[in-house]
């Protein structure tokens, strides 16, 4: 069992310090080449990092065998190989990240659940027929299938989603035109159709995982960023010159109204994020979808899951000149038993 956790920990310091060199690149990436390909490429490009991020533990050793006889000469590197002193440090290390693990994984469990529950049960139907018709035609616009269900709320100063399994959109009470709420409403519509929550929980879990790493985090913030510009460009496709106009002029007042309040975790919200970026991606759409580019990252991050090792075939007797405790070590480590 110890030495399996001290296996699991070093996966993960190794997908960290990968990931980590990965998330400066893209980093890098996104300022002077990915900026002219579409948000969406800009914002699903952090998935190919998740994905590596999450699946920390699927790593594969190629073993590459040769044959050396070295005689008494490698009996100097055997005590290298054998050091239960770094591997008690490994141990204590791995316990005490499961530790922290497990305590942000109760408390953002019961912080997410306290909160939801609060909004739902203080909530209350929109008795509007014309917002109900407006929400039921976008539902069907948009291809949406699961059920998002449109409720009223005093609680919320921004328009917001919420619900990875049972899903809302949450209005709060202020004086919107029709033309704004059919903005808001396909706004937030759009994050469920592009499955941005759920891609929020993958970004939290990781953030959970490694809450020791600071990328992390600027990875989750750029990525929130990308996310509503994505979803921005995702509306407003196809659409005129006054159309466009019209979205900016509903985020503008929605921010006035929210004052860019951040309502919880697990949330997409009609407010600012960026607001600069956003109000020059309406205008300034990017159209090179970059697939390819896509492709060869999914590639590179796939090869980080394989590690190459070169084992030697030592001849028997070497093991006769050298401590009991060492050469147990020894045939353990590579796994050959010689007794």
């Amino acid at each position: 069992m110890n030495s399996y956790m001290i296996q699991v920990f070093e996966n993960l310091i190794q997908t960290t310090i990968v990931c980590s060199l990965g998330i400066c690149l893209l980093l890098f990436l996104k300022r002077y080449l990915f900026k002219n390909f579409s948000k969406k490429f800009n914002y699903y490009i952090w998935l190919v990092i998740v994905f590596r991020m999450l699946l920390f533990l699927f790593n594969y050793t190629i073993i590459h065998d040769s044959k050396t006889y070295r005689g008494n000469s490698f009996h100097n590197n055997i005590s290298n190989i054998y050091d239960p002193i770094n591997d008690n440090i490994m141990l204590y290390l791995a316990y005490l990240w499961i530790f922290v693990t497990i305590v942000i994984v109760v408390y953002t469990f019961i912080k997410y659940t306290k909160f939801k529950n609060f909004v739902v049960d203080v909530s209350y139907d929109i008795e509007d027929d014309d917002v109900n018709c407006m929400y039921k035609d976008l539902l069907k616009e948009l291809n949406i299938k699961k059920k998002v269900e449109l409720r009223g709320s005093d609680e919320l100063i921004s328009p917001a989603g919420m619900g990875l399994f049972k899903s809302y959109i949450f209005l709060p009470d202020y004086p919107y035109s029709k033309d704004e709420l059919n903005w808001i409403l396909r706004h937030e519509l759009m994050h469920f159709k592009n499955k941005d929550i759920l891609i929020k929980f993958l970004v939290l879990s990781v953030k959970i995982i490694y809450w020791f790493n600071p990328l992390v985090y600027i990875m989750s913030n750029r990525l929130n960023i990308d996310c509503e510009l994505c979803c921005d460009e995702s509306v407003l496709s196809d659409s005129s010159l006054k159309e466009k106009k019209e979205y900016a002029l509903a985020l503008i007042k929605s921010i006035k109204l929210s004052k860019n309040y951040q309502n919880g975790i697990l949330t997409t919200e009609f407010n600012k994020t960026n607001l600069e970026r956003r109000l020059d991606s309406i205008i300034d759409r990017k159209t090179k979808k970059g697939i390819f580019l896509i492709v060869i990252l999914c590639l590179l991050s796939a090869s980080t899951f394989l590690k190459f090792e070169s084992i030697d075939f030592i001849n028997s007797n070497v093991f006769s000149n050298l401590p009991d405790k060492a050469s147990r070590g020894f045939t353990r480590g590579i796994g050959y038993d010689y007794e």
